[in-house]
């Protein structure tokens, strides 16, 4: 059973990163609780992944960057390159994926169950980012329209 916690970051991950990509996050939370440290590294670095490359494909429909710099750059360099499309979180904390790769390729399991929280907490800082923004957005949107019909009725009276 999903606790609340994980509950919240559905609608965004399935949203904004994919379908499968919940299911991904609880699939690592769910290795992890089994002692799979690994395992569950592999799921995290999936959904970390994701971020950086919504955000590449999002520069190279403004133009911003060039998809041969991108290719060619090591993640560091690409978290650089991407950096007004990336949450924060990931700027600030470039070494999170470095972090993540690193326990795919050469951490021992113990090492990986140790340090898990510590990426399923920066994955959720990221996702509370989105949320945050999104809500914001939300708001603006919301203000906008209905002071825009407040000002159409106020006109319409200020008329008669």
């Amino acid at each position: 059973m999903l606790s609340e916690e994980v509950k919240i970051y559905k609608k965004i991950l399935e949203k904004e990163l994919g379908k499968d990509k919940f299911q991904e996050f609880t699939k690592a939370i769910g290795l992890y609780s089994h002692g799979a440290g690994i395992g569950s590294f592999v799921y995290l670095r999936r959904i970390f992944e994701v971020f950086i490359y919504q955000a590449k494909d999002e520069a190279l429909s403004n133009n911003d960057i060039q998809e041969e710099d991108f290719i060619n750059a090591r993640m560091v360099d690409k978290i650089d390159l991407l950096k007004e499309y990336l949450p924060e979180v990931i700027v600030e904390n470039k070494i999170l994926y470095g972090f993540v790769s690193k326990g795919v390729h050469e951490l021992s399991e113990k090492e990986c169950k140790e340090y898990f929280s510590i990426i399923k907490d920066g994955i959720e800082l990221i996702l509370d980012e989105k949320i945050a923004k999104r809500k914001a957005q939300d708001k603006k949107d919301n203000f906008k329209k209905n002071s825009s019909k407040a000002h159409q009725e106020i006109l319409a009276k200020v008329d008669k």
